[in-house]
């Protein structure tokens, strides 16, 4: 029985009960379950290769297919939109079968060919077409892998497993800006070279993915067992709650648009080379806010972490619009991806300790959806702003915006929220 009991524990992830820092900084990452390690190393080299792509999309658009900013955010929107759309099948899916990995490895093999003949477009629709394949890949991993890491992180140390995930993955989006920079300066800015070497770091990618170990939670019999997610036993924990999370979700992102329009902003400080440069500090951003916010967000509560998030996305805005200077790009830059990757991180967190096991992967796609058609709207207005007035009107709009949600988040994010458990 000892033993037995034993064993049981070993699998047990610790817990923080102290200061999160209290017990050091390697204590920290122990905790931490080593498939969840694996699965952020996957993430860290797509990023890699994503961020080499979308750090030079706005310009290449702009200056060598020669459309407005509103078309550059309207092919973004689009483009995301189909990302986001297809995530809700995907839950389904992967619900459905539980086989989080084969889903994985789908996907980025889909990126991996969109990828792969980037370069050959020679107008937006083009460009829309093959990203909008890419971005379908990208569906097909985004869902699962956020529904994988619920699987396999104890619910108490779940903020700071999502967190160090998304720094990771971030690391790699922070590297692939300046090799894009460096491989621009090399190629004496031809954009199509930068889109074919990024290529290499999704290849590593799949490696990396083909190396993770299918979790014990996905291998057990009773989880592995194929049936309808869609019972009423199981959608009963998609309440009243849930909608409320999703409608401040879908509020907040309102003001999220498109970051391809981001170079074009600073390229009035910035040389056409560096006007990227802006990307590598919306990736420390993400780096230097997501893991600290999920790690004391499972301390002290995710609620007033989210409100802080809010509030930091305003203090972005205003950077934007009344910094007229370099440091002022990169320090909105720098607060707009903290806040966003953090955010993100709190509401699926919120999510997936709300909803019953067997719809997790369906609320993570309902969710994505619902931040798909904001994101949508958001970029088709701010890029319509931004071509009648000018980059910094689209910026208030957006303050406007961030400001209203964090006035609703009273209302839609009871304190009762504050100690979910998963059902």
């Amino acid at each position: 029985m000892k033993k037995g009991v034993k064993s049981s524990q070993k699998r047990q992830p610790d817990v923080v009960s102290l200061s999160p820092f209290k017990k050091g900084f390697f204590f920290i990452f122990s905790s931490i379950p080593k498939e969840v390690f694996a699965v952020s190393f996957f993430g860290l080299f797509l990023g890699m290769s994503t961020t080499m792509v979308y750090s030079q999309m706005g310009m290449f658009l702009k200056t060598e297919l020669h459309i407005t900013e509103a078309a550059v955010a309207l092919v973004d929107g689009i483009i995301e939109f189909v990302s986001f759309i297809c995530r809700i099948l995907v839950g389904v899916i992967s619900d459905y079968l539980k086989d989080r990995k084969f889903i994985l490895l789908f996907g980025c093999t889909v990126t991996l060919f969109a990828r792969s003949i980037l370069a050959t477009a020679t107008s937006s629709f083009m460009v829309t077409f093959i990203q909008s394949i890419e971005r379908l890949g990208n569906g097909f991993q985004a869902t699962t892998r956020d529904a994988l890491i619920a699987d396999i992180s104890h619910v108490n140390d779940r903020g700071k497993a999502y967190g160090f995930s998304r720094s990771l993955k971030t690391v790699g989006c922070l590297l692939g800006v300046p090799i894009a920079i460096l491989i621009m300066h090399l190629s004496h800015n031809n954009y199509r070279i930068v889109f074919s070497c990024a290529t290499i770091p999704a290849a590593i990618a799949i490696i990396c993915l083909l190396k993770i170990k299918t979790p014990n939670i996905v291998n057990n019999k009773e989880n592995r067992k194929i049936e309808n997610p869609f019972q009423r036993k199981y959608l009963n924990s998609l309440d009243e709650g849930f909608w409320k999370i999703l409608l401040l979700s879908f509020t907040f992102e309102m003001g999220h648009f498109t970051e391809s329009l981001l170079p074009i902003y600073a390229s009035n400080f910035l040389s056409k080379t560096t006007s990227g440069s802006e990307s590598m500090f919306v990736s420390l951003g993400q780096i230097l806010f997501s893991f600290p916010v999920g790690l004391y967000a499972d301390k002290f509560g995710k609620i007033a972490l989210i409100r802080v998030c809010m509030i930091a996305m305003i203090f972005a805005n205003l950077s934007f619009i009344f910094i007229h200077s370099t440091f002022g790009i990169y320090l909105g830059a720098f607060i707009w991806g903290g806040q966003m990757s953090a955010i993100q991180g709190l509401f699926l967190s919120i999510i997936t300790e709300k909803v019953n096991t067997h719809v997790k992967a369906t609320a993570i796609g309902i969710y994505y959806f619902t931040v798909g058609v904001a994101f949508l709207l958001a970029s088709i207005i701010a890029g319509h702003i931004w071509t009648a007035f000018g980059g910094k009107y689209a910026f208030i709009y957006s303050l406007c915006v961030s400001c209203f949600s964090l006035s609703v988040s009273k209302l839609l994010l009871p304190s009762a929220y504050k100690n979910i458990k998963c059902s």
